[in-house]
């Protein structure tokens, strides 16, 4: 008995907790997991051009060393380092006292010399009145002489006096030219004098800012004694390199738009745009200025080039490293998608796509330049196509997901794709193209990175 009534109590205690369906309970059911949420986009689409992209160095257009051009005690410096001078600004005074002293002793000698040529032509207006009177002595002996009226005697002393006087005057003709030279010495002398006492004042050779100076008032400078610099930086260079390759695909890109720059005059239209570390894109716009007329250098395989910017804003100071980037090809309509969008399969680039049925697809595609953590696509996916860019790792073809659409446009593309395409078309403005502030999709979830 006491058996039976603890197996009825077992048996009662069962059915109470619903665990034998025979007791009145009902069975626990499978209930699949919703579908992963995930975001997505479709690509945007923008005009995207082919660049070059190289590093160069910035340099001013316009510096020019300030020497001293004689020798002497400098008196007063009028600048302050960093001022900003015109042309011919007289910057240093050097003690002008010795020059001023030679300068006169040069006139003097200038004066003796023309005094010199009047003595000398006075003397030859003398020796043209002895040789005219010996002239005519003469001419009465030979008269006299033909009519035996004269002896022989008197003929020849007659012919060697009239012979005299035009020696007399041949040399006074050379007296003549010769103080005529002794001024033009002295001219010349008292000309480098002048120069010299102009040189004790030196003046800026351009226009634009002083550099700092290591001479002060009572130094001793001598002839050729650099002093300070001037350097105008209101348009800067910049000098970059290219490979011989990206040279070779310069030249057939613009081949392929019946451009054939072949003078300095059309390589110049070309645009060339620069950043600083700092900048957010490419702000500066410049033109090709120079390509080396040595052609590729064959030990490094570059073509080195010269771009020329305008500066007036100053944010381009020379010596700077820059990033310079100049279009290879037109611009071309092209599908642009965040980069973490993008996976990899050995060689293989693929995207996930949103599907009928919100079904997840792959598709391969091709992938051209990336930047700012944007890519191009060039082949693979339409412009209507949704595609994954986060919520990747929980995405598996063929799965169906729980997708969130963000709608992006050509704004949301950072700035290193907002070219200006009026710059392209060979019609620079005056400042540069305006850049529109990058901005990017939702970041999503750690685990899409």
């Amino acid at each position: 008995m006491i058996r039976w009534s603890a197996c009825v109590c077992l048996w009662g205690i069962v059915c109470v907790f619903g665990i034998l369906p025979g007791c009145g309970g009902q069975a626990n059911q499978y209930v699949a997991p919703p579908p992963p949420k995930v975001t997505v986009m479709m690509a945007v689409q923008h005009p995207v051009v082919q660049f070059i992209e190289e590093n160069g160095e910035s340099e001013a257009v316009a510096r020019a060393d300030v020497r001293s051009r004689v020798r002497g005690f400098v008196e007063q410096i009028n600048f302050e380092p960093g001022q900003s001078v015109s042309r011919d600004t007289v910057l240093y005074e050097i003690e002008d006292a010795p020059y001023v002293a030679a300068r006169n002793a040069a006139a003097a000698e200038v004066t003796a010399a023309q005094a010199a040529i009047k003595v000398a032509e006075a003397r030859v207006v003398t020796a043209q009145t002895e040789v005219n009177r010996a002239e005519r002595e003469f001419q009465r002996q030979t008269s006299l002489r033909e009519q035996q009226a004269a002896s022989q005697a008197e003929l020849d002393v007659a012919q060697a006096a009239f012979e005299s006087a035009r020696a007399n005057l041949a040399g006074a003709n050379a007296s003549v030219e010769s103080a005529k030279a002794t001024l033009e010495q002295a001219e010349a002398k008292r000309e480098t004098a002048e120069l010299d006492l102009a040189y004790t004042k030196v003046h800026a050779p351009i226009e634009g800012r002083v550099t700092k100076t290591d001479i002060k008032v009572g130094n001793l400078v001598d002839n050729g004694t650099e002093l300070t610099a001037v350097v105008n930086d209101s348009q800067v260079y910049v000098n970059f390199s290219i490979s011989d390759r990206e040279m070779l695909e310069l030249r057939r890109s613009r081949s392929e738009r019946n451009e054939r720059p072949t003078s300095q005059e059309q390589w110049s239209q070309l645009p060339v745009f620069a950043k600083l570390e700092t900048d957010e894109g490419f702000p500066h716009v410049g033109r090709l200025d120079y390509i080396d007329q040595e052609g590729v250098n064959v030990a490094t395989g570059t073509l080195p080039l010269r771009a020329v910017f305008d500066n007036l804003d100053g944010k381009l100071l020379p010596g700077l490293f820059v990033r310079v980037r100049m279009p290879v090809s037109a611009p071309i309509d092209s599908l642009l998608l965040p980069a973490r969008a993008v996976l990899r399969d050995r060689d293989t680039s693929f995207v996930m796509v949103l599907g009928e049925n919100n079904l997840v697809q792959r598709r391969d595609v091709q992938v051209g330049k990336q930047a700012s953590g944007w890519a191009v696509i060039r082949d693979g996916i339409e412009a209507s196509d949704q595609v994954i860019v986060d919520g990747l790792q929980r995405s598996r073809p063929e799965m169906p997901v729980d997708p969130a659409l963000f709608a992006a446009s050509s704004r949301d593309l950072p700035a290193v794709f907002q070219i200006d395409l009026d710059v392209l078309s060979n019609d620079l403005p005056d400042a540069a193209s305006e850049q529109i502030p990058a901005e990017s999709p939702p970041a999503g979830d750690e685990e899409s990175r």
